[in-house]
């Protein structure tokens, strides 16, 4: 049994999950907050559908979710709509807040969860995984007064199951869904588009690429916000946000750039806010292609690999990391078995019989050219001869997908707050052959370990969290000690800010209570 008593700590996404906190003194009455935001990866605002960084962050505003992360963390799992909760094996039940009401006045109450997490498993939408991972299907779930049961295949880790909950359990109003449904899509086409949540705010309106605007949830529940109305303006542009941020027609840019940041602190009234985000650039080695079956050849790869040099070509914005396990996020490993040595790496070439080196392809996308230039200079001054491949990322993934590079250096992000999100591409994977349930990264580059994909496994299941931790401290060591990848650095990210914005907290994940936004007058 588990109770919400219990601090959950986690690390953070997918998907490279935001999250931001305002406090500050008296608001001036009706004043809207104007964001500069790229806009144009929001495809669907369908909790059920939506699946991008930018949505996800506009949804955990307009719909609540069960349990969420406490504000300005991405580590401490609190109640939302959810009060209490008990995990017993493979049940998990949840206690429901009473008289919750949705934007329109609805009242919020199991059926209409129970409809909701239904309705995730049946649209089957790209976050559907998330939810169904566990076992969960339509009949799996069900209410009983104000609780709601969730019967899972097998009894995971509840740290794992709520991380995910954090996620994909926004609550519709199953009257409203219902009546905008056509041709049994159960709303999908209308909630594209428009809101029915009990979030702090609702969605008023939405013209793609130009304007979304947040009105003030007058049902809401909780912390009454005190601005009214919140309105995101479409600017691509990174350059062009900075410019209305300085003028004035702004209060937030949400996509500076990092060699942006110190015209930002140099102008008086801004400041910026920098935080890791749980999104990484590797480098992988394809274990199918010899040498690189070797493992003290990709050992020698990493000794030889300057991540340092890498950060510093990129012009900044990103950070040292080692493992899979991101910065930021529960269980994250921050050692290196192999830092940069170009004679330990020529030490370990010739031990594993290259003493002269050996000839191989490096693929890399266009955007990501920088770091191949540095990654083959480094190999080059070790013996080893590479040829620089720079291609567009789809052409590169579809190469990827079928085993199909040799070396090539890629990104990845976590697309739920737990470790899991993160062991399983980069650690779990039983064969390399075309006959392969799950081919994700460590398939891709043919790296199968039993021993690590059964701990991998094991780590779903346990219940305590300093056990749950050792044991991914574990899989990372292993897996450095002897895996094909080279995390080369990790991402992270700039937000510039009118000074009005007091205390202002950008978090790992993809959640923001603007219910707590205050400007200075």
């Amino acid at each position: 049994m588990m109770k919400r008593r219990i601090k959950v700590s986690l690390f953070m996404a997918g998907l490279f999950f935001i999250a931001a906190l305002f406090s500050g003194q008296a608001l001036a009455a009706q004043r809207p907050l104007v964001v500069g935001m790229n806009t144009g990866a929001i495809v669907s605002l369908d909790p059920a559908v939506c699946y991008e960084v930018e949505g996800s962050w506009m949804l955990l505003n307009i719909y609540d979710t069960l349990v969420k992360f406490k504000p300005g963390s991405s580590s401490e799992l609190v109640p939302s709509l959810a009060t209490d909760w008990d995990i017993s094996g493979k049940t998990l039940t949840l206690t429901l807040r009473k008289g919750v009401k949705f934007s329109n006045g609805n009242p919020l109450d199991a059926a209409a969860v129970v409809y909701s997490l239904k309705r995730v498993v049946k649209l089957a939408q790209s976050p559907s995984w998330i939810l169904t991972q566990f076992g969960v299907t339509q009949d799996s779930i069900t209410a009983s007064g104000n609780q709601v049961t969730i019967v899972m295949d097998k009894p995971y880790s509840p740290q794992l199951v709520l991380s995910c909950l954090s996620y994909i359990s926004g609550i519709v109003d199953p009257k409203t869904t219902e009546a905008n449904a056509k041709d049994g899509d159960m709303g999908m086409a209308y909630l594209n588009g428009q809101s029915c949540g009990s979030g702090p705010y609702v969605l008023k309106s939405w013209k793609r690429n130009e304007k979304i605007v947040l009105e003030r949830n007058p049902h809401y529940w909780g912390h009454t916000p005190e601005i009214q109305k919140i309105v995101l303006i479409d600017i691509p542009e990174s350059s062009s946000q900075l410019v209305q941020l300085k003028g004035g027609d702004i209060d937030m840019a949400w996509n500076l750039e990092y060699d942006q940041v110190p015209e930002v602190q140099k102008t008086k009234n801004l400041y910026t806010i920098t935080t890791p985000m749980f999104k990484q650039i590797y480098l992988g080695m394809n274990g199918t292609v010899s040498p690189l079956d070797n493992v003290k050849i990709r050992q020698a790869i990493k000794s030889a690999i300057d991540c340092e040099g890498i950060i510093k070509a990129t012009g900044g914005g990103v950070m040292p990391l080692h493992s899979f396990v991101p910065n930021g996020m529960f269980a994250h490993y921050n050692v290196d078995p192999f830092p940069y040595n170009p004679a330990m790496a020529k030490k370990l070439l010739k031990e594993a019989g290259y003493p002269d080196g050996f000839k191989i392809t490096l693929t890399v996308p266009d955007f990501l050219a920088t770091a191949g230039t540095v990654v083959k200079a480094n190999l080059d001054a070790v013996g080893i001869d590479v040829n620089l491949e720079t291609i567009a990322y789809s052409s590169l993934l579809g190469k990827y997908r079928k085993q199909g590079l040799q070396m090539m250096i890629a990104r990845w992000g976590a697309d739920y707050g737990d470790p899991d999100a993160m062991a399983k591409p980069f650690a779990h994977c039983r064969v390399t052959g075309a006959d392969a349930k799950v081919k994700q990264l460590a398939w891709r580059n043919a790296y199968a370990n039993p021993e690590i994909t059964d701990m991998v496994e094991k780590a779903t299941f346990i219940k305590d969290l300093d056990q749950r931790k050792q044991l991914y401290f574990d899989i990372q060591k292993k897996w450095l000690e002897e895996g094909p990848f080279e995390i080369l650095y990790q991402y992270a990210g700039q937000v510039g800010l009118n000074k009005k914005i007091k205390d202002f907290y950008l978090n790992s994940l993809t959640q923001s209570p603007l219910e707590l936004i205050k400007i200075q007058k």
